[in-house]
Formats: C-alpha cells, structure tokens, sequence
C-alpha cells in the first residue's frame, strides 16, 4: 500500500475548505455591500450545517515533455455526521498513464465520538488513530477561509439562476497556506509553483449552501524539461442536513476487536 499517498489525500481532506453569480462585480466597485452580505449568508448556513454527503477527489496530471502522460487521481466519498460526530467514507486511488490504470488502495472508514475504524484494501476492519478528525473537515475549514477573505477586494462574484460563483483570481498566498502542507508534498523535486492558482466556489442560490469547491494548482519542470503538471482538489457537497444518523455496523466493530 502506498501510506505516504494516503498521507497526502489525507492532509488535503483535513485542510478542507466549505462553500461558497450572467453579470460580475468585485468587491472594488458599489456592489460591495452584495459581495459582503452574500458571504454573511454562507457563513451563517454554514455554522447550521450538521450533516452532508460529500465527494473530494485530488487529481494530480502530469504533461511529460516527451508527450507521455501520467496522472494520479486519488477520491473520497462519504456521509458525515456533526453532533453527534459520525461518519463513513470510501477512499480510493488510481494511477494511470492514458493506456492503462491501476487501482492503488481502497480503504473504507467508519467514525464516530470515541473510535475510528479503517479496512485498508479489504483487508479486515481495525480499529485506528490515524484518519482521526475527520469531523473537522468541509463547511467547518470554510468557514474559518471565508471569515479571512471576505474584506478583500479581489473576490468576484457572478449571479446565475441558481447559483452564486465564486472566484478570487489574486489570492495565491492564501491558498498555498491554506493548502499546505499537503501542496509542499506534491511539489517535490521535478515541479516547482508557476502561474497563478485558480479557484472557484458554487453556491447555492435559494439557501445559500456551497455545492461546489475546486482549485487549481499549476507547475512546470524545475530544469531541462517542458513537462506541466497540474493538481486539482475540488470538493462537491450534496443532502445538506438530510442526513439523519450513521451508525457503526455491529459486523465493524466485532471484526476490529478480533483483529486486535
């Protein structure tokens, strides 16, 4: 099993991010006062938010200077629970090159207040420390990114029929922090940071529920290639508050204390 990988999609998933309309504005012109009151809104349904479905992927393309291609699309998806804490999520990980792909791990996770449990590549279920905290994930992390960036004046907003979207094109700092040091793994000695990181929030009109959250980070061959890289984290959130308990099976619990 590839646990440095599982490391990565784990440091991205904990440091993740919750959410966020054909005219635009930004926060330089008069429509400032709606950039603000649109964010006031997310923050306030957000902070209600006791239980979602979500789907989180990290993908990871590389463009080789020779023509070649490769990727490594990791993905994560589950039911979380606030109050109180339960959850249960399926990660899986691929690695491919155009022609072929390989299936790397898949882990399923059940939590709740007091244990965490983990069946690495259906290997039988244990009881583990080490995916710990997943409740501090999702609309909680948005929340806290919200609040920095909501005085800024580089945020643009564009209003749909269904939606408010997002964008804030010149915050690069606040996104290679936000994402470190998950990013800072990824870069590694090949690529290093170039251009600027796109990142995009969806969010839902008639409640005000972030649907959607995606960023992009882009990078090119540190010497004597053309090669780029690009890594998407995108994030979807669906059932918001529909969501009404997730229990442990019994079958879980017993193979774990077996397993012991």
């Amino acid at each position: 099993m590839k646990k440095g990988n599982r490391m990565v999609l784990s440091h991205v998933f904990l440091g993740m991010l919750v959410f966020l309309p054909a005219c635009s504005m930004s926060a330089e012109d008069e429509d400032l006062s709606k950039v603000g009151a649109v964010i006031a809104q997310v923050i306030k349904r957000a902070e209600m938010v006791n239980s979602y479905a979500l789907e989180f992927e990290v993908r990871d393309d590389i463009a080789w200077g020779d023509g070649d291609i490769s990727y490594t699309h990791s993905m994560l998806s589950g039911l979380s629970f606030s109050n109180p804490q339960r959850g249960y999520y399926q990660m899986t990980e691929v690695e491919g090159n155009g022609e072929t792909e390989t299936t790397v791990f898949t882990d399923e996770i059940y939590e709740d207040e007091d244990a965490v449990y983990v069946n690495f590549n259906q290997e039988g279920w244990i009881k583990s420390e080490s995916y710990n905290n997943y409740s501090e994930t999702g609309f909680e992390a948005m929340i806290q990114l919200l609040k920095e960036i909501k005085n800024m004046e580089e945020i643009i907003i564009e209003e749909t029929e269904e939606a408010f979207e997002v964008s804030f094109p010149d915050m690069a700092e606040v996104l290679y922090e936000f994402y470190d040091p998950a990013i800072s793994i990824m870069e590694g000695d090949a690529f290093v940071e170039t251009g600027v990181p796109e990142a995009f929030i969806k969010i839902d009109k008639e409640d005000y529920s972030v649907r959607e959250f995606t960023t992009k980070f882009f990078y090119d061959a540190r010497t004597g290639s053309s090669s780029e890289r690009v890594v998407t984290i995108e994030y979807r959130f669906d059932d918001i508050n529909e969501i009404r308990d997730i229990k442990i099976p019994d079958e879980v619990i017993e193979e774990a204390e077996a397993n012991e």
